[in-house]
């Protein structure tokens, strides 16, 4: 199998050229249908297994860039993970002809710059840890209200005391 047997978009497929993806890992064949279909779902696999490509290339699928709402929320129990995944979406976003705006919020950063660019424009895709994205949100700067997609990276390390959905391993 590879890559381009999902039919993805063409700016997709070019950003995983780029970064010479060429055959799905077996998380990532076995996952990414179920992603697409937009099923609820827990996903675990081994550090390196491709999970972030896993749950980003349904995303970027999905995603419309005319919209000027939130529509995807990613959170990340620390700042290294956050920023990990921002950078593999911005390479990603980087081969589409539409702007897509994706922000990284994490502790440790200008807080008030982003709430001013907030009130200028929303991002499509927010990523970030969860306190930072908290505060956003309960200052009422960040409306993730109308987001389509939530994603929880590493839910095992991160305290969610209702979090109930099927795992697909």
């Amino acid at each position: 199998m590879s890559f381009k047997d999902f039919n993805f978009k063409t700016f997709i497929q070019e950003a995983l050229d780029e970064i010479k993806f060429k055959e799905p890992t077996p998380v990532q064949q076995k996952l990414i249908p179920v992603v697409r279909s937009g099923r609820d779902l827990v996903g675990e696999s081994k550090t390196g297994s491709g999970k972030t490509h896993t749950f980003l290339l349904p995303i970027f699928e999905k995603l419309n860039p005319k919209s000027g709402d939130v529509q995807v929320v990613i959170t990340a129990p620390s700042r290294e993970l956050a920023t990990q995944i921002y950078q593999a979406a911005r390479q990603i976003a980087s081969h589409s002809e539409k702007e897509i705006r994706i922000v990284n919020y994490v502790g440790g950063t200008d807080k008030s710059r982003q709430i001013e660019k907030l009130q200028v424009k929303q991002p499509h895709i927010v990523i970030g840890t969860p306190g930072r994205i908290y505060d956003l949100v309960a200052s009422g700067d960040l409306a993730i209200h109308k987001a389509h997609t939530f994603v929880v990276d590493e839910a095992d390390t991160v305290s969610y005391t209702h979090l109930t959905l099927p795992t697909i391993r």
